[in-house]
């Protein structure tokens, strides 16, 4: 498999999912301001919509949207528990809770990373500590979004919990967040996606 991926971005998530997964694939970085994929070939020659994340299957479909490639990969490797069983109440609990940060987080900051002005920012922010709240309330019975057991949905929150710091918002006002922020990036799996992406060397 090929996971196209661009610098910081929420195809991260995917690729902490990959490695948490145990499964073999290949990195294609996306740059952004060339907008090129390493070796000088156009994004929208593979997937049309002109963002990443894409999986590129082995037998060359590929797949696009950041909830259906997480819950892809965790199918993949059903043993390591990345997401609960298709048909279970608990893998409607992870589909409501990839569908909430893909709509009301991970959309949120958009104004925030494209020039908005700033009453868009403002509200942006606003917005964005109203969630932030909910999610904090939320945690509490485990160490991770559903509980015990880590799962895709904490690859997402992860990921765009990282972009608090370029956002200009203090992660400190939700304690409860900022913990599970400092306890999911000291995973195995979310190191290496991120030396792998330079994320820690451009951080430190």
């Amino acid at each position: 498999m090929k996971l196209y991926y661009a610098f910081a971005t929420c195809s991260h998530a995917p690729h902490i999912a990959l490695r948490e997964a145990g499964l073999p694939f290949e990195l294609v970085r996306f740059d952004m301001k060339a907008r090129a994929l390493d070796g000088g070939a156009k994004l929208e020659d593979v997937n049309e919509k002109g963002f990443v994340p894409v999986l590129e299957l082995d037998d060359g479909q590929r797949l696009t949207e950041v909830a259906v490639i997480l819950q892809y990969i965790a199918d993949l490797a059903p043993e390591k528990r990345l997401a609960p069983r298709f048909g279970t109440m608990e893998r409607y609990r992870l589909m409501e809770w990839l569908n909430f940060i893909a709509t009301e987080v991970h959309k949120a900051y958009w104004p925030l990373f494209h020039d908005g002005a700033e009453v868009e920012n403002t509200k942006a922010r606003e917005k964005l500590g109203r969630n932030f709240t909910l999610i904090e309330k939320r945690l509490g019975k485990g160490p991770w979004l559903m509980g015990e057991q880590f799962n895709v949905a904490d690859a997402y929150l992860i990921t765009v919990l990282n972009w608090t710091r370029a956002a200009a918002i203090d992660l400190g006002q939700w304690p409860g967040l900022k913990e599970y922020l400092g306890r999911g990036r000291k995973r195995p799996a979310v190191v290496t996606a991120m030396e792998a992406e330079g994320m820690l060397r451009k951080a430190g």
